[in-house]
């Protein structure tokens, strides 16, 4: 499936959940969901706007559990591939990597807070374990984090630089008038496997959609990137509060000016399917 310009279109970040006493909630989700994010609205939505592949990143409200990622990512094949969230101070991070690779999910979460909570990611012997399984397995490593963090991560990456491909979700929620912050994103781009998703535009905006405010940011990612390492990004349903899945995906087909249109070719699919290459899998 492709748009009417030819362009295939994939979403590299989704979450799904379901209340399901068949995959519960941790004993600490003390306030579950009340409303589920299900797979077949999302199918629903993907065919209405002509999007023909999905990322599932599994959601923090499962903590460390993937199974329901897993069961729909084997569900819909053909639709979905996924991201697990593995405990980074675990006993066992890379055995917890292969179970869910072997389950069949293609990526690993990293969530770095800020302060003492997030220093884990200073610990070299885990995350050098972490970052090497995840390049021996071929899956990327996604991090979500602030910028606070980038410099952190710009180190794990340098260690890890010719084999791990690294993903930055959301511009690291990078603010859009602090460009000194921003410096900490563009430091990535000289490592060639750092890419990034030029998610949450409408987090950061202070303006209604198409979020204009935002769009220099957005110029200097890609100048400094360029296309093929950049991705757009739903983060559905959390966009639904904001524009809406549909205007998510005309915002970055339409409403970005300065994109040509084979900027779009990759920065709407070409970028996720060169991480994650649904056409390989069994």
């Amino acid at each position: 499936m492709a748009d009417g310009g030819g362009v295939r279109i994939v979403d590299p970040h989704v979450h799904v959940w379901k209340n399901d006493p068949r995959f519960p909630w941790p004993a600490e989700l003390t306030s579950p969901p009340g409303r589920d994010a299900l797979p077949e609205t999302l199918l629903q939505l993907m065919q209405q706007h002509g999007v023909e592949r999905t990322v599932i990143v599994h959601v923090i409200y499962y903590r460390w559990d993937c199974r329901y990622t897993a069961a729909v990512v084997s569900e819909h094949r053909d639709q979905f591939a996924g991201v697990c969230r593995i405990d980074p101070q675990s006993a066992t991070p890379t055995a917890d990597l292969d179970h869910w690779v072997a389950a069949g999910l293609a990526g690993v979460r990293l969530s770095p807070a800020a302060g003492p909570g997030g220093e884990w990611i200073n610990d070299r012997k885990q995350m050098d374990a972490i970052c090497t399984r995840a390049a021996e397995l071929k899956v990327p490593l996604c991090v979500l984090c602030g910028t606070e963090r980038l410099p952190d991560v710009e180190r794990l990456v340098a260690r890890h630089a010719e084999r791990l491909d690294v993903c930055i979700d959301h511009m690291a929620d990078c603010p859009i008038d602090q460009p000194a912050e921003l410096q900490k994103l563009l430091a990535l781009a000289r490592y060639p496997r750092v890419f990034v998703k030029l998610s949450h535009l409408w987090s950061l905006s202070r303006q209604e959609y198409p979020y204009r405010d935002t769009h220099e940011q957005v110029r200097r990612l890609y100048d400094a990137f360029g296309p093929r390492r950049l991705m757009w990004g739903t983060d559905w349903p959390g966009v639904e509060e904001y524009c809406g899945y549909g205007r998510a995906l005309a915002l970055y087909r339409d409403e970005i000016k300065f994109f040509n249109d084979d900027d779009r070719r990759w920065i709407l699919g070409g970028t996720a399917l060169r991480l994650w290459p649904f056409a390989q899998r069994g």
